[in-house]
């Protein structure tokens, strides 16, 4: 059913149609953007992974002979970054473009 938003009166298309043929997800991905994104789904948890195992050694091995309040605050930064990195971990693999 048209919806009377007529842009060209000699093609006939009316605004919905062209708002769903202009969709992202039509275009056919550029090889260097899925080469982009598949670095980034496999590096990121690699780095969660290494935040990981340094956050260990900080705060449960004492590798660094810190102890207490200090190796507490010096461990807060890679916490937040820890989790930083894992939302857009998620992020990028529950997108809609696995391909």
């Amino acid at each position: 059913m048209p919806d009377g938003l007529y842009l060209d009166k000699a093609s006939g298309q009316t605004a919905s149609t062209v708002l769903e043929c202009s969709s992202a997800y039509s275009l056919p991905l550029r090889s260097t953007h899925r080469i982009w994104r598949w670095t980034l789904r496999l590096a990121l948890p690699a780095l969660v992974c290494a935040t990981g195992v340094i956050l260990y050694w900080i705060w449960f091995d004492s590798a660094y002979g810190l102890t207490g309040w200090p190796a507490i605050v010096m461990g807060l930064p890679l916490v937040f970054e820890a989790a930083a990195v894992t939302l857009w971990t998620v992020t990028t693999w529950s997108s809609n473009d696995a391909v």
